[in-house]
């Protein structure tokens, strides 16, 4: 016969509930008391502000990874568009450099 589901503030002091028996052989290990949530691979209880803690750390992990992949995109873009400045410089540059030539050289024939 499984535990009675607990109360809110119902444990008392020393008590522990085994979680695999409210929910079943995933949580085999796991348990509650008083002092908080008690992992098998963990040596003392997590209390409630911690486990609020490390969720809120888990959510602020994806959105920070989620940022790193739009400015990554945003850098590749940019990128993009630095190099493709760069070839328009190259070729402006190298137009200036023959319209000098032949200009000089139409100012040497006229000369």
């Amino acid at each position: 016969m499984p535990a009675a589901k607990p109360r809110p503030g119902s444990l008392r002091q020393g008590q522990v509930i085994d979680l695999a028996e409210l929910l079943g052989s995933d949580w085999d290990g796991f348990s509650l008391a008083d002092c908080g949530l008690q992992h098998p691979a963990w040596r003392r209880p997590f209390s409630c502000g911690e486990l609020k803690a490390m969720f809120w750390r888990s959510q602020q992990v994806s959105i920070l990874e989620r940022q790193i992949e739009q400015l990554r995109a945003e850098i590749e873009r940019a990128q993009a568009a630095e190099d493709a400045a760069e070839a328009r410089a190259d070729w402006y540059r190298r137009q200036l450099n023959l319209e000098s030539r032949f200009g000089l050289m139409l100012v040497r024939m006229t000369a």
